[in-house]
Order: C-alpha cells, then sequence, then structure tokens
C-alpha cells in the first residue's frame, strides 16, 4: 500500500510538473536574442533533422531558439521539423512551405506570420497566441493547441486531424474546408468560426462554448457536442448524421427557445439520426437515441 501511495504522489507530481506550462527559466537563452551564426545552425539542423529518423532530441545539432526575436525573417522551405522555437517572438515571419513536423513553439507569440502549406504534424502550440496569421493548407495532424488564444487568422483547408485543442480561445478564424476529424476542444471558447464545408466527423466539443459559429455544410457526423453551450449556431446543410446532441445547452429551454433550435436544426441533413433530448423531438416520427452505431 505504502509503494502504491508513494506511486500515485510521483504521478501526481510528474503530471502537475507537465501541466505547468512553458516557463522562462526552462530556456538559457535571452530574451529577444537571435544568433550571429543562424545560417551555419539552419544547416547543421537540416543535418541533424534528415540524418537519422527519428532523430535524437539530444543532440546538440538540435536547433533550440527558445526566446528568440525572428520578426521579419524570412524561413520559408527551411527544415525545422523537431526544432525548440519555445517562448519566441513571430512577427511577420514567412514559414511558407517549411517544414515544421514535431517543432515545439509553446509560449510563443505569434502575430501577422505565414504558415501557409506549412508542415506541422505533431508540432506544439502549448500556451501559445497566434493573431493574424496565415495557416491555410497547412498540415497539423496531431497537432497541440492547449491553453492557446488564436484569434483572426485563416485556417482555409488546414488538415487538422487528431488535434487538441483544450482549454483554448479561437475567435474570429476561418476554417473553411478544414479536416478536423477527431480533433479534441474539450473545454475550450469557439466565437465566430466559420466551418464552413469543414470534416468535423467524430469531433468532440465537450464542455466547449460555441457562439456565432458557421457550420455550413460541415460534416459533423459522430461528433460529440456533450454539455456544449451553443447560441447564435448555424446548422444549415450539416450532416448531423448519429451526432451526440444529447446534453446540448441551448439556453433557458422554454417553448420559443426550443422552436428556434428546432427550427435550426432542421436546417440540417440527417438530423433526425441524431442523439438528442426527446424535448427536441422536432417534428421527427423516430425518437432521439433510438438509432445505433450499425
Amino acid at each position: 500500500m505504502r509503494q502504491t501511495g508513494q506511486f500515485l504522489i510521483i504521478l501526481w507530481a510528474a503530471l502537475h510538473i507537465t501541466a505547468a506550462g512553458v516557463r522562462a527559466e526552462d530556456c538559457g537563452n535571452p530574451p529577444g536574442w537571435l544568433p550571429e551564426n543562424l545560417p551555419e545552425l539552419l544547416f547543421e539542423h537540416q543535418t541533424w533533422a534528415t540524418e537519422n529518423l527519428p532523430p535524437d532530441l539530444h543532440d546538440s545539432r538540435r536547433l533550440n531558439l527558445c526566446h528568440a526575436d525572428l520578426s521579419g525573417l524570412d524561413l520559408s522551405g527551411v527544415n525545422l521539423s523537431h526544432a525548440n522555437l519555445n517562448l519566441s517572438r513571430l512577427v511577420g515571419t514567412n514559414f511558407r512551405n517549411a517544414n515544421l513536423d514535431g517543432a515545439s513553439l509553446d509560449g510563443a507569440y505569434i502575430k501577422n506570420s505565414n504558415f501557409e502549406g506549412t508542415r506541422l504534424s505533431r508540432a506544439s502550440f502549448r500556451k501559445t497566441e497566434i493573431t493574424a496569421s496565415r495557416f491555410s493548407y497547412a498540415v497539423s495532424d496531431h497537432g497541440l493547441f492547449q491553453d492557446s488564444l488564436i484569434t483572426a487568422s485563416d485556417f482555409t483547408g488546414t488538415r487538422l486531424e487528431k488535434s487538441h485543442f483544450r482549454r483554448a480561445e479561437l475567435h474570429d478564424l476561418n476554417m473553411q474546408n478544414a479536416a478536423l476529424s477527431h480533433a479534441v476542444f474539450g473545454g475550450s471558447s469557439l466565437e465566430n468560426i466559420d466551418f464552413t464545408g469543414a470534416d468535423l466527423s467524430q469531433t468532440v466539443f465537450f464542455r466547449t462554448d460555441l457562439t456565432g459559429v458557421n457550420f455550413t455544410f460541415a460534416d459533423l457526423s459522430r461528433a460529440d457536442l456533450g454539455r456544449a453551450n451553443v447560441q447564435d449556431v448555424i446548422f444549415w446543410d450539416a450532416l448531423l448524421y448519429l451526432s451526440n446532441l444529447r446534453a446540448i445547452n441551448i439556453g433557458p429551454e422554454e417553448r420559443d427557445h426550443i422552436t428556434l433550435f428546432c427550427d435550426n436544426l432542421t436546417t440540417a441533413r440527417d438530423w433526425q439520426f441524431s442523439y438528442r433530448k426527446k424535448k427536441f423531438l422536432c417534428g421527427s416520427k423516430s425518437l432521439p437515441g433510438k438509432h445505433t452505431l450499425k
């Protein structure tokens, strides 16, 4: 029992340290620095990143630009995979078609930067602030955006499958035709997001605030909106096949509110096959929850 207790204490401590986020003392570089031999370091990093797969993260050739100010630099097409860009400042930086797979940008400040067509699979953006930047047609499968603030940015056609946005704040984003299958938005706040034509199949919106979100033509099949707070959301022609709406919160469940919600819900496709409260029958002949995954 004592060994079990000690193990649980150690496990809790490890989780607590992991959840603490990015701290300035974790980076030995001074804030705002930029190495004079950056081209040489980029060359060494590219050699390291392509020499052995997977690369050794403890190799001295791995690029460590934490706390660096890369504002205004053109890094388009550069291989920065698995680089350390934590706590960096990226204002007007061009990463177009660059390779940032597995890179760490935790705690970074990103503004007016270009990530169009960039490879970002398994990249980490924990506690990162992103504003007025372009990520259109980038590939960020398994991306980590936990506790981040993302505003006024373009994610048109971006692939974000199985990405995590836990406790993130997303405002005024264009995510038209984005691929977000199996993504997780648990405990997040989404406001004025355009998901028109997006693939949101099996995506989780558990305990998420959805305000002014446009799901027109989006694929929400098997999506989980459990305990999501919904306000001014558009479901026009969205696919709701086997979507979980059982614990959705539309505000006061009065007659007028339910009527407005039903008017909105019934503009979607296969809304009759979604799981929802019986009070949201909305004229369907089959009861909610009747349908199985088969």
